[in-house]
């Protein structure tokens, strides 16, 4: 059987292949690595998406398995570079041609999960990279999922989370909670520190 035939678009598949595209925009690379679209899923989920993904605290950030099952089915219909269903963090992954014309027809259809990708569109701009997308997204869980805002105790959880955290310099967790608490992604709570003065670029730094 021909399973182009047979392939369903899905608000998640075409938020998928949107946010790629999105992110791609940010970068000389025509890849998104593994790593990044878990990061991207994570936070459309997050935005309230219902992806019925099981993301668990993992050592690049929240991680989850099940994803691979997402990936299987649209590998060769909107995305190449999955076909051996490895999880290699540094996996690079494509768009096939007309994947984004699908897509935004679809999301066009789907104003809800529209929303919430375009609220996730806004929320990456700026770390499009995956040292970029691990900072934001482990910060992120940190404050929502371990219940801290304290700006000291995100430092601090952030970094007994593995040694590959202390990475990430004091400044770099502070611009990165801030603009999740700007964007309302979680809850400001009189946080102390200096913030951030302007928008600068999270990659590799």
């Amino acid at each position: 059987m021909d399973n182009l035939a047979v392939f369903k678009m899905t608000p998640g598949r075409a938020a998928l292949v949107g946010l790629m595209n999105c992110y791609l925009r940010g970068l000389l690379d025509p890849f998104v690595t593994l790593l990044e679209v878990h990061k991207l899923m994570y936070f459309m989920q997050v935005a309230g998406e219902p992806l019925r993904l099981k993301f668990v605290k993992a050592t690049y950030g929240p991680y989850a398995e099940n994803l691979r099952h997402v990936l299987n089915a649209i590998e060769g219909h909107l995305v190449s570079g999955y076909a051996d269903g490895g999880d290699a963090p540094d996996k690079e992954l494509e768009l096939v041609p007309g994947a984004l014309d699908d897509a935004h027809a679809f999301l066009e259809n789907t104003p809800e999960t529209r929303a919430r990708f375009e609220r996730v569109s806004a929320l990456i701009e700026g770390f499009e990279s995956s040292f970029g997308l691990e900072l934001l997204s482990t910060v992120h869980w940190v404050a929502s999922e371990e219940k801290i805002l304290d700006f000291d105790d995100i430092v601090n959880h952030t970094y007994a989370w593995s040694e590959r955290k202390k990475q990430f310099s004091q400044r770099q967790i502070k611009i990165a909670f801030d603009i999740l608490s700007e964007k309302g992604w979680i809850e400001h709570s009189g946080v102390r520190g200096t913030a951030h003065s302007g928008r600068t670029s999270h990659k590799n730094k």
